[in-house]
């Protein structure tokens, strides 16, 4: 059975809004967006599911949604009686054809172009970079109502693309790096569907990013990581078993998304083979003792994981506490460039500490230990030294030292010379 439910696409609006249908597949919610469908939100009964009284027209208005929902159950159970599963598409067919001749074509085409796109992305891309999708569709969807536009692919030029940039920039606050990310991915966008031959526009090829430059990145020092080793947690389950995870990673250099979708048959002994999810790369990583032993602890898992990794959302939370309680406090400045400004940002290291910090724990550390570029790259799957530099920070310990070894090497030539 289908099950339908209707929402408003704003329920804070102060004019009209759309209505989407929310249809509930296998336990997933598809979103079908109706823009022929628009009601004040003062005139919709969200618990009823129904339009008010005080609309206009509520009766016929409401008929149409219960043919709707009909509609959408009947396609559904014809699709499944021939074996089939019901997609997306399948049910937006049935909801074009009900509301057939209301839509508005140009505004429907672009909303239903990039929706389509997300949707088909799924099939080949990252669950984080189908995230980022939607963040730039909600960005747009916000924006062309502050600036009440109807956004169609003829609109989205040169002009547009700056106006956009202004808006992430002044009104959600966003840094040039983030920016930056939301117009790579709109050209992604309208040059994936240009290829199509969904637009005829090449507006596009001329969209320009910010200036922007590396963001400084976070890392644990040794002496950090053997503090957070050294936390006495059995009293704490799940911060044990996160710390442990964590721990796995600065061992091994892996991403999160790749430790989520380790499995137990993927550990040897002195290995592991991982296929990363975000570039399909194929990589043996080497395991050092820590890593070793944080395996054992969780072997056996009844749902077939290498490790007891929770969501990124969950585990940043508890990263910080972690961090909080191995006193992982030095103050820290990151800095990150906002239009034309430079802004610096001092905290306690424990607020930075997320999942990412592992990987560029590994990284900085195998280096500072003496592990050759290459090898570090072959175990991270980094393609160019380039790309590994921004991860390297040299701390301040490491500087002395080395600085006070050129001395003693400097140091005993006159030594002799004078003896």
């Amino acid at each position: 059975m289908l099950r339908t439910k209707y929402y408003l696409t704003d329920a804070k609006a102060s004019g009209p809004t759309a209505l989407y249908a929310a249809c509930y597949l296998e336990g997933e919610r598809k979103k079908i967006y109706l823009p022929v469908l628009t009601v004040q939100p003062a005139q919709w009964d969200k618990d009823a599911q129904k339009y008010r009284r005080n609309f206009t027209g509520f009766s016929d208005a409401n008929h149409l949604l219960k043919r709707l929902t009909e509609a959408l159950e009947e396609a559904h159970l014809q699709i499944i009686a021939k074996g089939k599963v019901t997609t997306l598409a399948d049910l937006k067919a049935v909801a074009a054809r009900v509301t057939a001749g209301k839509q508005e074509a140009p505004a429907a085409g672009l909303w239903e172009a990039m929706d389509n796109w997300i949707e088909s992305s799924k099939r080949d891309r990252a669950t984080s970079t189908i995230k980022a999708y939607n963040t730039l569709r909600q960005h747009l969807l916000t924006f062309s109502k502050l600036r009440r536009l109807r956004l169609e692919f003829a609109s989205l030029d040169v002009a547009f693309c700056e106006a956009f940039k202004t808006y992430l920039l002044k009104n959600v606050g966003l840094g040039n790096s983030s920016i930056n990310n939301q117009v790579k991915n709109l050209k992604v966008f309208l040059g994936q569907t240009f290829e199509q031959g969904v637009h005829e526009y090449v507006h596009f090829k001329r969209f320009r990013k910010l200036e922007d430059e590396a963001p400084d990145v976070v890392y644990l020092t040794a002496a950090e990581k053997g503090r957070l080793f050294a936390l006495q947690l059995d009293h704490i389950p799940y911060l044990e078993q996160t710390r442990d995870v964590f721990l796995f990673e600065c061992e091994t250099g892996l991403r999160f998304s790749d430790v989520l979708a380790l499995k137990a048959e993927q550990v040897t002994k002195d290995y592991v083979l991982v296929t990363t999810q975000k570039t399909a790369d194929l990589l043996k990583v080497p395991l050092s003792p820590l890593a070793q032993m944080i395996l054992a602890r969780y072997a056996g898992r009844a749902d077939g994981r290498a490790l007891p990794v929770k969501s990124n959302q969950k585990t940043n939370a508890h990263l910080k506490t972690l961090a909080k309680l191995a006193r992982i406090d030095a103050p820290t400045t990151t800095r990150q460039r906002k239009g034309s400004e430079r802004v610096a940002t001092t905290c306690p290291k424990y607020d930075l500490v997320a999942t990412h910090t592992a990987r560029r724990t590994f990284i900085t550390l195998a280096l500072e230990g003496g592990m050759r570029p290459e090898t570090v790259m072959r175990i991270t799957g980094h393609k160019d030294f380039k790309m590994l530099h921004r991860y390297v920070k040299i701390t301040d310990a490491v500087v002395q030292d080395e600085f006070a070894q050129y001395l003693e090497r400097q140091a005993k030539p006159i030594m002799r010379v004078a003896g």
